[in-house]
């Protein structure tokens, strides 16, 4: 292996890495961007509350081992 190739095997590998924390970075400022303008956890907190109304307006069916008598 000469020095031509060993130079350009390294310098694939660090575009490669560069490559990746770049959209790395580009992902981290995505999240950010979605937390802060698009009111993520406010979203999520209000879907949640919702989930609650709705799971209290109408009672699931419980299930017992017990046998009822009618």
């Amino acid at each position: 292996m000469n020095y031509e190739n060993l130079f350009s095997t390294v310098g694939i590998i660090r575009i490669s890495v560069g490559v990746i924390f770049a959209l790395f970075i580009l992902c981290f400022v995505a999240i950010i961007i979605e937390e802060t303008f698009f009111g993520g956890r406010r979203r999520r907190r209000a879907e949640k509350q919702a989930r609650e109304r709705e799971s209290t307006a109408i009672p699931a069916p419980q299930n017992s081992d017990t046998p009822h008598h009618q």
